[in-house]
């Protein structure tokens, strides 16, 4: 499976100095962004064959926003874990 593809800062596989650690630390940045800080404990792991987002939420409507800006991201990578506890 390629690695991540970001449209908006044009990363591709062959991105020099691309780690999966950069990589997932940037899309951790993004759901910050996007979800305005709602997501609680958030932490992202990104392998080759899939993108796990873990962390608290108080509501599921912040969970399906995390999860969208992942998505929207990736060009909607097939192998996404949303492990988001809501309480």
């Amino acid at each position: 499976m390629p690695m991540l593809n970001v449209r908006a800062d044009h990363l591709t596989d062959s991105g020099p100095g691309r780690t999966h650690q950069e990589l997932a630390q940037y899309i951790e940045g993004h759901v910050n962004r996007v979800s305005n800080g709602r997501i609680r404990d958030l932490r992202v792991d990104y392998t080759d064959d899939r993108i796990l987002l873990q962390g608290r939420s108080r509501t599921y409507h912040a969970k399906q926003v995390a999860q969208q800006a992942v998505l929207d991201l990736t060009d909607g990578h097939p192998l996404l874990a949303n492990q988001i506890v809501v309480s």
